[in-house]
């Protein structure tokens, strides 16, 4: 099945109806319960060998992406203070001891780092190694959905585009020297940084309809939105900003027989962990203002999926499966 599938099928398995202490449930970056003093917002997240990283991968690397990636999703919810975590681990017997060491001690500086605690976890033999977590915090504001997105909304997008894909490709073909010259982008793929801050600001003020972490890609995220409200997301390649280094990566990487176009790995890549978001069109001075970074591509019109103008060329769209 594919990823989409399986969501389908959850999402219409796992409803509650009757329990008013879960707000928000499958479907969204992340779940939304009722507390005594308000509401709790909860997700969790994972990086597997071979799926998330490479064997050989350093446990530093991966403790900092784990951390990462789990709180990405906090602030795809909007102004959301991440409070705390459980984290765990299928390690394949023989797991070096100075690895599981720095791991621990990397995530611990992971926590100091954004303020959160390890509340505990839990330890398993596995076939390959593993590690998971689940994180939870203090929704300070009314949470965004991925659902609200208005006919004539704006697409928005926060971060950068198309570096994580781009990293991955230079981490699987092991040139060192390739690895060092282009070091910003493994950088990048190994740190994400989480956009909590901007999560707030958009969130204080009612900048978003409607919002999700870019985890999936800008295409596939755009998606999201469009099928959430019934609509259909118009890209703008016009409007796609490549970085720099993910620009000269491509230029310099091309071969006669493969030529990588920077603007189609910002639109396809997945990874990204940005925010993409929708907004009413009188909101943009306003986002100017308060996230000059932010890059408005494309609106969403009546119809459905996704339609991408000024490219040539075809996009599939990221794939987690």
């Amino acid at each position: 099945m594919k990823e989409e599938n399986i969501i389908s099928l959850i999402e219409r398995t796992f409803v509650f109806p009757d329990r008013g202490d879960l707000l928000t449930g499958p479907g969204d970056d992340c779940a939304v319960l009722r507390t005594y003093n308000g509401s709790m917002v909860v997700t969790t997240d994972e990086q597997v060998e071979g799926t998330h990283f490479l064997p050989g991968s350093s446990p530093v690397d991966i403790a900092c992406r784990l951390m990462r990636v789990n709180l990405s999703d906090l602030a795809g919810m909007g102004y959301v203070r991440p409070v705390s975590c459980v984290a765990g681990a299928g390690l394949v017997k023989g797991t070096p001891p100075e690895f599981i060491k720095e791991f621990i001690i990397q995530l611990k500086k992971e926590a100091d780092r954004f303020g959160i605690t390890i509340a505990g976890g839990n330890l398993a033999a596995a076939r390959e190694n593993h590690f998971y977590m689940t994180v939870w915090g203090e929704a300070m504001a009314a949470p965004i959905l991925r659902t609200g997105t208005c006919e004539g909304d704006l697409l928005v997008n926060t971060g950068p585009l198309g570096e994580a894909k781009a990293a991955l490709e230079i981490l699987m073909r092991k040139d060192s020297a390739e690895m060092k010259k282009y070091e910003s982008l493994t950088e990048f793929f190994w740190r994400p940084e989480p956009h909590i801050a901007e999560g707030r600001i958009i969130a204080e003020n009612n900048i978003a309809s409607a919002m999700l972490d870019n985890s999936d890609g800008f295409f596939k995220s755009a998606k999201i939105l469009a099928e959430k409200s019934g609509l259909c997301a118009v890209i703008d390649a016009k409007s796609i900003k490549p970085s720099p280094a993910l620009s000269a990566w491509c230029r310099e990487s091309s071969t006669a027989g493969n030529i990588r176009n920077a603007v189609a790995y910002a639109i396809d890549g997945g990874e990204d962990y940005g925010l993409v978001f929708s907004m009413r069109p009188q909101k943009a001075e306003l986002l100017k203002k308060l996230l000059p970074q932010a890059q408005i591509a494309g609106v969403f019109e009546k119809g459905h999926g996704v339609k991408l103008v000024n490219f040539d060329g075809g996009i599939e769209g990221f794939e987690h499966f």
